[in-house]
């Protein structure tokens, strides 16, 4: 037996779920003493009643079609006979342990009402003759599309004329079905693909572009074939026969949880409250397919398409351990959790956070704890949060879900062990997924077809959103607009240019622009903070007011309108804008004015920010040491190496490290890394002799260790790859490569297990095994 998403159809089964029943759910039900037919018993069957030749070629509508025109009466009792529910095996009874909301069949029989004759727990409201109930959780709404033996009246519609021409008479019947699949998981069970029409009728193309809730298809046996076919519809995949799926419901149907209410909008913390969509501010959703970050509107529009990831993450969230998401820049992880944040139900009260300090969170758990409530903590830049997740831990009544760039989630992986985490690498599309997303972009932007790179197609690795956007969109995006603007103002407005510039730094760092940032900064050019905000404000199109959890009710943040842009700025700027940036910005701004400063600092440093700024190594030098005195930590010290390692000044970079491992007490595994990194940069260079050798081991020996000891084993296993293969080509007959490629790819591959959309890895083991051959 095998289940898509188990723990979300668990989930389902509790909390709420749709049947739809073809023939093959009831084939543990006797009519007439015999076995219910299916599929082309039931045609078989008919042949021999009326006496007609065969075999026939005709199709099981095709003959009742034929036989109805001629012997409507007989046609009627048969049915009737055949399908009146004799005797059913008792194992149905399990189905009394799901929570249903309607059931929907194509069956004629009368096996629904028999099974929930004597139930304790529900009874079957028949729309057909009562309508939809109105209130009151102990009932079924039941729908026979094709008409049930039950009805004193009985009319069958059997062919696809006969059913379309009801819904033609009763079209409430079938947008009411639409509406309900839009709202709650559904279950289809018991059908074939020659079964399909109805099914396909269901599908996203044929109601309007409309979501539907989650779905699933049983199958019988594993065909390769049809879980193509039904998967392309959007269904979940379930194999197993009825008794099977019966038993399963009877043991794995989970208690329900609470759902959102009063104690939500009596919670402390409003500030992480889902805003309702009517306070919302509306905008064009053109704006991010051009790449600013996504809003809550752009999330209740519906119009983002949900990705496989969307089903897998909730599947995740309702099993028992916390979750994690990770991929790349421009990989939808923002959007994910915000789709996530309001299309959870039944699982616990929503808080979308994208900071907390530990301190609040000591809060945050006595508040939650003291209600008793169940609560989901959506949090956005996990690495930031990283400690306040520790503390959220505690708590029995917290289910985290975090988001994060890979690259960064490796510095902070080891405080999200897999025996409390579950990690889902988000950053790849499939096909189904690349072509809706195409499908979802506007008709107001340029576009062209997808295509990816040849690096790209050689990488083996799925294309993520961002490959998708920037091969589909030809212009007008919103980097294309910054750098435009930025490029224009840099002669006719130099204050407003360098004052973008400053957001842009302050935004790749994470952190918003605050009006006391911005004043303090524009004091070199003789203005006051009035003029920083009136700045500040005159730049709408480009930047925005900041309204997450970082933000006082005493003076307004503003960022640019992604970070992704603003990082592709940082990018692109010119090297002398970005160094006259950095030097006015750090010797106006006090760290103590800078919100965060803890996560500013992170970035603030990196060794390719100030690389790119301070191309002279003597001037780098002295902007880290300026830094240093602002900022006296073994990770500035670090970057400090780092920057001068790339400069190839390996004597100071030796002392830098040096100094960070001396105020880290030789125990920290990252700056131990980069140790090994500039130990192995500053001799790969030289004359291959025994001691250049034998640094170049002890570095690999230092990023083994690092591996064996460290939580952060991807960040450690790329390093080490990455040196066994320029080791390698350097020296292809000493005895450690074969040692240093084999431990390489053991490592990639099984990092790679939990982290597929990694193309650094997937590139770097590639490389390995080319070399091996």
């Amino acid at each position: 037996m095998q289940i898509q998403n188990e723990a979300l159809f668990r989930h389902s089964l509790s909390e709420g779920i749709n049947l739809f029943l073809g023939a093959g759910f009831s084939v543990l039900a006797k009519g007439d003493s015999k076995p219910l037919p299916v599929g082309g018993d039931l045609k078989d069957e008919l042949l021999d009643h009326f006496q007609r030749k065969k075999p026939s070629s005709l199709n099981l509508a095709q003959l009742c079609q034929i036989i109805s025109s001629t012997h409507r009466d007989e046609l009627v009792n048969f049915f009737k006979n055949r399908f009146t529910v004799g005797e059913f095996d008792p194992i149905y009874s399990e189905l009394d342990k799901a929570n249903i909301k309607a059931i929907f069949t194509t069956n004629i029989d009368d096996l629904i009402f028999k099974l929930f004759k004597d139930s304790n727990k529900y009874y079957i409201n028949d729309i057909q003759l009562r309508g939809p109930v109105i209130a009151g959780s102990s009932a079924i709404d039941y729908v026979a599309l094709h008409g049930s033996v039950a009805y004193p009246d009985s009319d069958f519609a059997f062919s696809p004329l006969e059913i379309a021409a009801s819904f033609e008479r009763d079209k409430d019947k079938w947008f009411g079905y639409i509406g309900r699949i839009q709202t709650t998981p559904t279950l289809y069970w018991g059908y074939r693909v020659e079964d399909a029409g109805v099914l396909q009728a269901l599908s996203k193309e044929s109601n309007g572009g409309r979501k539907k809730a989650d779905a699933w298809i049983v199958l019988r046996k594993s065909d390769e074939e049809a879980i193509e076919y039904y998967s392309s519809l959007g269904f979940q995949i379930i194999i197993a026969d009825t008794k099977e799926l019966l038993k399963y419901i009877g043991n794995n149907t989970l208690s329900s949880s609470p759902a959102r209410g009063d104690s939500y909008a009596n919670s402390t913390f409003k500030e992480y409250h889902i805003p309702p969509l009517a306070t919302v501010p509306v905008r064009s959703l053109t704006e991010f397919f051009l790449g600013a970050e996504p809003t809550w509107y752009d999330i209740y529009s519906g119009k983002l398409h949900e990705t496989a990831h969307f089903t897998a993450a909730k599947n995740a969230i309702i099993g028992a351990k916390h979750v994690v998401l990770i991929g790349g820049p421009v990989t939808g992880k923002s959007t994910l959790l915000k789709q996530l944040a309001i299309g959870l139900n039944g699982i616990g009260l929503p808080f979308y956070i994208n900071e907390m300090t530990p301190e609040k969170a000591e809060l945050f758990v006595r508040d939650t704890d003291s209600r008793d409530s169940k609560v989901l903590a959506l949090i956005d830049n996990a690495a930031d949060a990283s400690e306040a997740i520790q503390v959220l831990l505690k708590s029995k009544n917290i289910k985290v879900i975090a988001a994060e760039r890979d690259y960064i989630f490796d510095s902070v992986s080891h405080r999200f062990p897999a025996r409390t985490f579950k990690l889902l690498d988000v950053s790849g599309l499939s096909e189904l997924d690349t072509q809706a997303v195409q499908n979802s972009i506007p008709n107001d932007v340029k576009r062209r077809l997808f295509s990816q790179t040849e690096d790209q197609l050689a990488s083996g690795a799925e294309p993520t959103f961002f490959d998708v956007i920037t091969s589909t969109i030809t212009e007008n995006s919103l980097a294309d607009r910054f750098i435009s603007a930025i490029k224009s103002m840099r002669e006719t407005l130099p204050t407003e240019h360098d004052v973008l510039l400053m957001s842009c730094y302050l935004h790749a760092c994470r952190v918003p622009t605050s009006i006391d940032i911005a004043s303090a900064f524009v004091r070199n050019y003789n203005l006051s903070a009035i003029d920083a905000f009136n700045i500040l404000e005159s730049m709408g199109s480009l930047l925005s007011p900041y309204e997450g959890n970082l933000a006082d009710s005493e003076q307004a943040f503003y960022v640019p309108r992604s970070r992704a842009v603003a990082e592709v700025v940082m990018n692109k700027v010119p090297a002398i804008d970005l160094r006259r940036i950095l030097e006015l910005f750090h010797s106006e701004v006090s760290p103590t004015k800078i919100g965060r400063y803890d996560i500013f600092r992170r970035a603030a440093y990196d060794a390719r920010t100030i690389g790119k700024a301070f191309p002279k190594w003597e001037e780098g030098l002295e902007f880290y040491k300026s830094a240093f005195r602002r900022d006296p930590t073994h990770s500035l010290k670090q970057q400090g190496a780092l920057y001068l390692s790339q400069k190839k000044n390996y004597e100071l970079a030796f002392s830098w490290i040096d100094e960070a491992r001396g105020m880290t007490g030789h125990n920290n595994p990252t700056i131990r890394n980069s140790y090994a990194v500039i130990l192995f940069a500053a001799n790969y260079d030289k004359m291959a002799t025994s001691e250049v050798l034998a640094t170049l081991d002890e570095s690999m020996e230092i990023l083994q260790k690092c591996y064996d000891d460290d939580y952060r084993k991807v960040y450690h296993a790329k390093i080490f790859a990455e040196q066994a293969i320029k080791y390698s080509k350097k020296f292809p007959y000493s005895k450690k490569v074969p040692i240093y490629l084999a431990k390489g790819e053991t490592w990639l591959d099984a990092e790679l297990r939990n982290r597929p959309g990694d193309r650094w890895m997937r590139s770097l083991l590639r490389q390995i095994r080319n070399l091996k051959r």
